[in-house]
């Protein structure tokens, strides 16, 4: 899953695609996610990490959705679209 983002620039580049991992929970209290701004061609540009706790942990629930929206309010992102059960893209033929 990743949410394609009304276009940001971030140094050396532009967002268009956010995109979370690495979410760790300490159940019933907090989360954290960390996030990535990429380019279109999904190449990184800056991360970061984000916690969730109280009333925004809460409200996760089981939709993953939310953290996309959590975490685009919280970078002052605009979210274009939702991107679900993406299949990952075959390495360059260069590499094989």
């Amino acid at each position: 899953m990743y949410a394609k983002i009304q276009p940001v620039q971030v140094f050396p580049g532009t967002a268009t695609v956010l995109f979370i991992n690495n979410v760790t929970v300490q159940p019933g209290a907090s989360a954290s996610c960390q996030w990535w701004l990429q380019t279109e061609e999904r190449g990184n540009l800056t991360t970061g990490v984000l916690s969730l706790a109280g009333e925004a942990y809460a409200a996760w629930g089981s939709d993953d959705e939310y953290l996309y929206t959590f975490t685009a309010e919280a970078l002052g992102l605009t979210i274009t679209e939702i991107v679900r059960d993406v299949a990952p893209a075959a390495p360059p033929s260069d590499v094989l």
